[in-house]
């Protein structure tokens, strides 16, 4: 080995026999020598104070970065959800940074918006991106306002959600409409309505071949399975952002089906008068649906 830290040694030499174990103790003696370590004379089986070799000193550990603070946005969720006109979400960033997004129909302010963030505690103005519908959809979403209140309040409030919802973004003309909804915590008679960018409505349920909308408490009801028996309609021209409306009542608001389409003008005075009409348990929800051209 040829190493300059290497210990070297003295040749020393030893007779065979009468000689051998003071040799092996010269041999030891002269490898101890030559690593240079202090000598000292002790009968001690303990070590001498000054060869007990210091406690390791433990290293300080990195300090870990803090943790920041998850702000509450309970209040802001709130405030949000009085934008009758909007369907709005609120979440936080990787960055802590408050982000608002979702769309509007109504003359919702982005500014006004990412002020709000700050003004219910989260003490900066947030990220928001929010698209814009048609005006003609807030009418409708104001009517039923006070009832959409009410169902975000039920244990199992009444639900729409498309078929394959986890991977819909929008629906391509030429898609079937397909979607559940969950009936409420009381057996009720559904309204289903579809209200068009250009103005018109499409009542859904009841339709020609589904007279009755009733359903029992927290059914699922599928609307638009073709060979199911029922309606069933793919999506067409104009495209953009447009409305579904459920209204769950404990009896059907309408005496008869109205015609299935028509001008949604002429349709809300009528579902006004009904609502006004309706029991109080009546409940609705809504969600906009983004459609595109093929």
């Amino acid at each position: 080995m040829n190493d300059a830290s290497s210990p070297t040694f003295a040749p020393t030499t030893c007779a065979p026999t009468t000689w051998r174990h003071r040799c092996a103790a010269a041999l030891l003696a002269a490898a101890i020598g030559a690593t240079a370590w202090p000598v000292h004379a002790s009968t001690d089986s303990e070590p001498p104070a000054d060869r007990v070799p210091a406690p390791a000193q433990a290293l300080p550990a990195p300090d870990d970065p803090p943790v920041p603070a998850v702000p509450d946005l309970s209040a802001l969720r709130t405030a949000l959800a009085e934008f009758h006109c909007a369907e709005l979400q609120v979440a936080v960033g990787k960055d802590q940074r408050i982000a608002i997004s979702g769309l509007t129909a109504g003359d919702t302010d982005p500014d006004s918006l990412a002020l709000l963030a700050q003004d219910y505690g989260t003490g900066q103005r947030a990220a928001v991106e929010v698209e814009r519908a048609s005006p003609a959809l807030c009418e409708p979403l104001t009517l039923i306002s006070t009832l959409r209140t009410t169902n975000t309040g039920l244990a199992a409030p009444l639900s729409i959600r498309l078929k394959g919802e986890a991977g819909v973004t929008a629906l391509d003309g030429g898609q079937d409409l397909v979607f559940d909804v969950t009936a409420p915590n009381f057996p009720a008679h559904l309204q289903v309505d579809y209200f068009t960018s250009d103005g018109d409505v499409i009542h859904l349920l009841p339709n020609p071949l589904e007279i009755s909308g009733r359903v029992e408490a927290n059914a699922v009801r599928r609307l638009g399975e073709r060979g199911a028996g029922g309606r069933f309609w793919s999506i067409g021209p104009p495209y953009g952002h447009e409305l579904i409306v459920v209204i769950a009542s404990p009896t059907p608001l309408f005496p008869s089906p109205r015609p299935e389409a028509e001008a949604a003008a002429s349709y809300l005075p009528a579902l006004k008068q009904a609502l006004e009409a309706a029991a109080p348990t009546t409940v609705a929800s809504a969600r906009f649906l983004k459609t595109r051209a093929p």
